[in-house]
């Protein structure tokens, strides 16, 4: 192989990793681009570098064909002694057919400089190419930091702020703390005040009475002794009536009887409870109460949706039969859990700005569920744990088939969801206890917040045991939480709707209530 065909071969080398690393580089990041750049600026360099050489290799080959050319025909002139006698046709034709050579090898010689130049040009354009990409892969780097230093001071700015404000609201919520405070001891002395002055009042009252006690008493004592003489008097007159007059039948003394006062009915005394008589008691806590829990009879019922339902996580319907247990009437509130949180050192979760005290608790994860329970268990020494999915949903059918426990219709201000005709309707959670309680005694199995359970997930019921509190098993990386809320619009208020949560959610209508397990 000739020295320029591997000049060229080598060049065609370069030239194809040339185009591949232009290639790449429309495809690449800024830095990368960057690279591949300076590599293809060094390929033009090496590959003018060939296309120089493969010239002048180019140039030299012309000229040894010359040289070869010439040289026959100066031997012939030199040997004159044997010259060969050759006719003007001959001696045209070999002239012509070295002339045609000579073309055709100029002809390709120039071929091969005009592909050279337009690859030469090519890699120009190439290498211009690269360059405008560097450097806007440089501008663009320079863009990038620039947004990047410009979305940080933002952010640092708006830190700021937003550190600003949470401390005037602690300021603002510290000096409205000393101003409850200041009242509440106000108060205190006030309510003390009065309690001694109360005091004051029954002390004198009593001695008031007393002395009219006293009074009466006398005043009696001297009507008795003015009765005891008219009766003394009037005796004695009958004792000397009946000794100067004739016998007679004395009439027995008049019997007077005295009724007793009727008392009369309190018209708004207890009345006829719309709800089925359930124990309800409280455990008591080391330094305070428990939960108010109701106790459910054991019982059989239908779990989930009838089979012709399009909702498939909620087939099929199927039979489950429990054991008695108890649940917590009401959802747990933020009184109660806020009094495990300081107990514990746990963090308060936060109220959104609806309020605490009555309000059920909210933005609490699994977890923050079920240390509670755990910590209900060791204050009472009862077994206390979140319900099962079978379990809360037998509390909120209460013994009924119908769409809602109160009937087939949706009617207004039953519960607190998004369309039930509520003050608190799609915007925020309601006390618990202010709607009507299902027949069993429980309140907010309809809307309020979404309810925690122990239950992981299960995408249908098929293959669900039919006895025993709790399905194990399941995909418990999602931990499924039953009811609904005050978000959630008519279709989604049915008992048998499911949920599925990561066990760390922590949102704003997602709470929970408890069970203790019957021993």
């Amino acid at each position: 192989m000739s020295s320029i065909t591997q000049a060229k071969a080598e060049a065609q080398k370069l030239i194809k990793r040339y185009n591949q690393l232009q290639a790449e580089a429309k495809t690449a990041d800024s830095a990368a681009a960057a690279r591949k750049a300076a590599e293809a600026d060094k390929l033009v360099s090496q590959i003018s570098a060939l296309q120089l050489a493969i010239t002048k290799l180019q140039a030299k080959d012309r000229e040894t064909t010359v040289q070869k050319n010439k040289v026959p025909v100066a031997a012939g002139k030199k040997k004159g002694a044997n010259p060969i006698a050759r006719s003007p046709t001959e001696e045209i034709k070999r002239v012509a057919s070295e002339k045609a050579v000579l073309d055709t090898r100029i002809n390709r010689l120039e071929d091969a400089q005009k592909k050279t130049r337009a690859q030469i040009e090519q890699l120009t354009r190439a290498k211009a190419e690269l360059t405008r990409l560097k450097r806007q892969a440089e501008q663009s780097v320079a863009t990038v930091a620039q947004a990047r230093r410009t979305n940080d001071e933002k952010l640092q700015q708006e830190l700021a702020k937003l550190i600003e404000k949470k401390e005037a609201e602690h300021h603002s919520l510290k000096r409205e703390l000393d101003v409850v405070r200041q009242q509440a001891q106000k108060d205190a002395e006030l309510l003390k005040v009065q309690r001694d002055a109360a005091r004051a009042m029954m002390e004198k009252q009593k001695k008031d009475q007393s002395l009219t006690l006293q009074r009466r008493h006398s005043h009696k004592g001297r009507l008795f002794m003015v009765i005891s003489v008219g009766v003394f008097a009037l005796i004695l007159g009958i004792l000397l009536a009946l000794l100067f007059m004739p016998s007679a039948v004395t009439p027995p003394p008049p019997v007077i009887i005295i009724k007793p006062p009727t008392i009369k009915p309190d018209p708004t005394g207890p009345k006829e409870p719309n709800i089925n008589a359930m124990e309800t008691y409280r455990d008591r806590l080391k330094d305070a109460l428990g939960p108010l829990m109701v106790k459910l009879p054991g019982g059989t019922f239908k779990m989930g949706s009838k089979n012709s339902s399009t909702y498939y996580d909620e087939r099929p319907q199927h039979k489950v039969t429990l054991q008695s247990f108890s649940i917590s009437q009401y959802e747990v509130t933020f009184e109660e859990y806020d009094w495990f949180a300081t107990a514990t050192g746990s963090t308060l979760p936060e109220d959104n700005g609806w309020g605490r005290g009555r309000q059920p608790v909210i933005n609490v994860s699994w977890k923050d569920a079920m240390n509670y329970t755990q910590w209900l268990s060791e204050q009472t020494r009862y077994n206390y744990r979140l319900p099962s999915e079978r379990e809360w949903e037998y509390a909120a059918a209460a013994g009924s088939g119908k769409a809602y426990w109160w009937g087939y219709k949706l009617e207004k201000n039953k519960a607190n969801c998004s369309v039930c005709g509520s003050q608190w309707d799609g915007k925020q959670t309601a006390p618990v206890g202010s709607f009507p309680p299902n027949p069993f005694g429980l309140y907010d199995t309809i809307g309020n917040v979404l309810e925690w359970t122990n239950s992981c997930f299960h995408s249908s019921y098929r293959g669900a045991p039919s006895t025993g509190h709790l399905w194990k098993g399941g995909d418990c990386s999602k931990q499924i939480a039953r009811g609904s809320s005050f978000r959630s619009n008519k279709n989604a208020l049915r008992r048998t709707i499911r949920h599925k949560f990561r066990p760390n959610t922590r949102i704003v209508s997602l709470g929970f209530r408890v069970v203790r397990a019957e021993e």
